[in-house]
């Protein structure tokens, strides 16, 4: 093949590499995550059941990474410290689990996990949205053999999922004109 014959072939793929890219773009593709709407508002404080909440973390840091500065999170009996900016209620989290498949030994292989959060937006302690219920689904298996490590994967399975309902919720509120 001569050197002509090449940057020939070499113009070409490269031609219908940027002429795909442009149509995936004109279609309205995008990669998950890959372009992020700016959110309408700066602050979100966030209201949470007493005690141990996970959700409430993973949800701060999300909103935090998409430049919106979240105060501590308060429960639900101290409302009044909210003031006038917005402010996300939430319920506490709801966790169903069935199992889908059995292993060898006739005994629980894989669970479905779901996982439901009511969230109540406020502005200056006034509803402007909400309930919403919000859920995701996960799943895990579990080996007989290894309880310590069928433990571990249901908790990475329940980060992950708050992970994705944090995202969810998220993207929701960039849909909202606040």
């Amino acid at each position: 093949m001569s050197v002509a014959q090449t940057r020939r072939r070499s113009l070409t793929l490269l031609l219908v590499s940027f002429l795909t890219a442009a149509m995936l773009s004109a279609c309205g593709f995008a990669l998950r995550g890959g372009g992020q709407a700016a959110l309408s508002f700066d602050q979100m404080s966030i209201i949470q059941p007493s005690g141990f909440y996970p959700l409430a973390d993973v949800l701060a840091e999300t909103l935090r990474t998409n430049g919106v500065s979240v105060p501590e999170p308060v429960s639900s009996s101290d409302i009044t410290s909210i003031g006038n900016g917005y402010a996300l209620a939430l319920s506490p989290e709801t966790l169903e689990q069935r199992t889908i498949s059995l292993n060898t030994r006739a005994g629980a292989g894989q669970y479905e996990l779901l996982l439901s959060v009511d969230a109540t937006l406020y502005q200056g302690g006034t509803l402007i949205g909400g309930p919403e219920t919000i859920t995701t689904r996960g799943t895990f298996y579990e080996d007989t053999a290894n309880i310590s490590g069928s433990n571990n994967a249901r908790e990475l399975a329940l980060e992950d999922m708050r992970r994705t309902m944090a995202e969810q919720m998220l993207r929701q509120l960039q849909a909202l004109n606040l």
